[in-house]
């Protein structure tokens, strides 16, 4: 993001702690607030970050993260010859049924990105070979996925020694259908940006911040069949994966896990049943969700308890046969639990 000189001018120092330095020059939308974060980020003092929050209302500490956590996933470097480059993180999100024991095939996800035309902007890329569990990635915080970044820019190696020492591996013995992760690396030639743009390394068509998403119907059809190619080939040689979708940052997945909705799903129209999940979400503590499903003359039965096992809220569903299975899909991804009876 471009950030002007501030009110001290390039030449002026801000006094006080560093967390006093952030939120004044986040404020002043200066544009030394980038190479204070970047220091920060790399010394991995998150404190720093949790006590400039603690400075800032309730209101600008929401857009300050959320300018934090996208700047900690990418980071300038420089390649073999010494020129600059750009490294910016992707997730990808899957819908996968089965044992996870075996890697995902990272040559094939490779393959089926560039096949699909979404790695036009790369001039390298890396892939880390590890099936990820998005529960606890939601706890991953800005100066530890600035430390993945750098780790996977070192190597896979030194990468997946992280991922395993914070505990983010999925479980390779669960069964059935859930949402998993993959993590990448694009690296970019680093030329001068668009000043507000968001990272975007699979061009993926992201506005920059505080704007609205302004697509052409090509170039959003060419977005759509790009993801369509990339998830059709990923599914088809590795039969485990059952969908699967770029999303972008990590708040993009944590999100992206959180509505549980494919884009292939954006017209079923179960808004409904998500309205029930949401609202009796909102009821626990902790987010949690166990429900129960029947099937009766009145359709889709749904019992919805939180985690101690509290009815929290009951409602039938006029669905059935497919649009059931399809419900019940949908169900299974957003709860942690799901019985039929």
């Amino acid at each position: 993001m471009a950030k002007k000189d501030g009110v001290n001018g390039k030449g002026g120092q801000f006094s006080g702690t560093p967390a006093d330095r952030l939120v004044r020059l986040w404020r002043n939308n200066d544009e030394r607030f980038g190479a204070l974060l970047d220091e920060v980020l790399d010394t991995n003092r998150q404190g720093v970050i949790e006590a400039a929050v603690g400075k800032l209302r309730e209101e600008e500490g929401y857009d300050f993260m959320d300018e934090v956590e996208a700047f900690s996933e990418t980071a300038q470097s420089t390649d073999e010859h010494g020129d600059p480059t750009l490294s910016t993180l992707f997730w990808l999100a899957l819908e996968v049924d089965g044992r996870l024991d075996e890697p995902p095939s990272v040559d094939t996800i490779e393959r089926a990105l560039d096949s699909a035309g979404l790695l036009e902007k790369a001039t390298d890329m890396r892939l880390l070979p590890l099936w990820l569990d998005p529960e606890p990635l939601s706890y991953l915080e800005a100066a530890d996925r600035r430390t993945l970044l750098r780790r996977l820019i070192d190597s896979t190696q030194a990468a997946e020694t992280f991922v395993r020492e914070q505990d983010l591996v999925a479980s390779a013995d669960d069964t059935g259908i859930r949402l998993v992760s993959v993590v990448g690396l694009v690296i970019e030639e680093d030329a001068e940006q668009d000043g507000e743009a968001m990272p975007d390394p699979l061009n993926l068509g992201f506005a920059g911040e505080g704007q609205e998403m302004e697509i052409d119907p090509i170039e959003q059809e060419r977005i759509r069949q790009s993801m369509a190619a990339f998830a059709e080939a990923v599914a088809a040689a590795d039969p485990r994966v059952k969908r699967c979708e770029p999303v972008g940052g990590l708040n993009d997945l944590l999100d992206f896990t959180a509505e549980g909705v494919w884009p292939d799903e954006v017209d079923a129209n179960f808004d409904e049943v998500n309205d029930f999940l949401d609202i009796a979400g909102n009821e626990t503590g902790d987010g949690v969700l166990d429900v129960t499903v029947s099937e009766g003359p009145e359709g889709l039965q749904l019992r919805a308890y939180n985690s101690d096992g509290v009815l929290l809220d009951e409602r039938s569903f006029d669905l059935t046969g497919d649009r059931a299975e399809e419900a019940l899909s949908l169900i299974k991804r957003r709860c942690r639990r799901v019985s039929e009876g």
